[in-house]
């Protein structure tokens, strides 16, 4: 199982709202995991980021790849965006899922039912 984990579950994993044990399962125990760098700059680019914040985002993604955002994923959001009300980072790591094959970890499950084919499951659940 390969697991992109969206900006949300970052979120909630840094500010210690999501279980250790969940975040674990999704991390550590997938074959695969890592993030956007769409996540990167919602993560970064956040008004008010302390710099002990930004120590511990820095500390965490490190452990975990980064997928760029390329031509292929760039295509497959557009696709996304013409058949469903998708907000543009959203549809960017939804492409970015579906282009490298990865379930999507979200707890915005409404942010991305729309897109076809998108597996996306809640660590929340």
């Amino acid at each position: 199982m390969k697991n992109l984990i969206d900006t949300h579950v970052w979120i909630d994993a840094i500010a210690g709202n999501l279980s250790k044990k969940a975040f674990l399962k999704v991390t550590v125990e997938a074959e695969w995991a890592g993030y956007s760098a769409i996540t990167r700059l919602e993560l970064f680019g956040f008004p008010g980021l302390t710099e002990k914040e930004e120590g511990k985002i820095k500390e965490l993604l490190r452990a975990f790849e980064e997928v760029p955002v390329t031509s292929e994923i760039i295509d497959r959001a557009i696709r996304i965006r013409k058949k469903a009300k998708v907000k543009v980072p959203d549809a960017i790591i939804g492409a970015s899922a579906l282009v490298f094959g990865c379930n999507l970890i979200t707890r915005n499950l409404a942010d991305f039912k729309a897109i076809e084919d998108l597996k996306v499951i809640d660590p929340f659940r």
